[in-house]
């Protein structure tokens, strides 16, 4: 794997479905911008069911082109599956030296990610994912952190920015007013997640314009933004 030198955004998701629902007029109007996205997805949604007779190897099969076709929608230039099993990222050792490797591989400027420290925030993949990228980032930036990456060709990479989504209290807001549509119709292509809900589009247009009314827009999407590497 050799590192990138075009300017770009990842994007660290729990499950296929994620970044959809978090940040998908985001992802819209970043790629109608000309920013190359890049979206990495840990665990491959093999229990995302309540039915017991679901096959999980079935349905994460499903559940990645539900992923890709979404992708797809939003103008996303790669999707990268981990394929950890559900509900078990705060175990899998190895997530934070993928995630490094992805950041130094991509290089981007802009990464997103799970707010980790969401105060009751239930679902342990979302907690641990968040943290593997925090984790990742800093490890990313300094080159004695998994060296054995500087003899694969990657250098060390300082992330600027940091979006976190699901964010408590966030300080960004996106405005993703000519985008919902798009987002609205990528959040579709996950059928297995989706099917049955109703007024799934209405609710996500009311949270959406909620985020807008804070900062004059019809309909917003809010991060937490930090900057790693900013010391002054």
């Amino acid at each position: 794997m050799h590192q990138l030198d075009q300017e770009c955004i990842l994007i660290v998701s729990a499950h296929p479905d994620d970044a959809e629902f978090t940040c998908g007029g985001s992802i819209a109007r970043w790629t109608d911008e000309g920013w190359p996205v890049h979206l990495v997805v840990c665990a491959n949604g093999d229990k995302g069911s309540h039915d017991p007779m679901a096959d999980p190897a079935a349905l994460a099969a499903r559940r990645r082109e539900e992923q890709l076709a979404a992708a797809q929608a939003l103008g996303i230039a790669r999707v990268i599956f981990l394929d950890h099993p559900d509900g078990e990222l705060s175990r899998a050792l190895a997530l934070t030296l993928q995630l490094t490797r992805l950041i130094r591989h991509f290089r981007p400027q802009r990464v997103l990610a799970w707010d980790p420290w969401r105060r009751y925030e239930l679902h342990p993949d979302h907690r641990a994912a968040g943290l593997a990228t925090l984790d990742a980032i800093l490890a990313a930036g300094n080159p004695h952190y998994f060296p054995g990456l500087l003899t694969e060709g990657l250098a060390a990479h300082q992330v600027q920015e940091v979006y976190l989504y699901g964010a408590e209290e966030p300080d960004t807001w996106v405005d993703i007013t000519a985008t919902l549509k798009r987002k609205l119709a990528a959040i579709a292509c996950h059928s297995s997640q989706v099917e049955g809900a109703s007024n799934l589009a209405e609710n996500m247009r009311r949270c959406n314009a909620d985020y807008g009314q804070r900062c004059g827009y019809t309909f917003a999407e809010a991060f937490k933004v930090l900057h790693p590497f900013c010391h002054t």
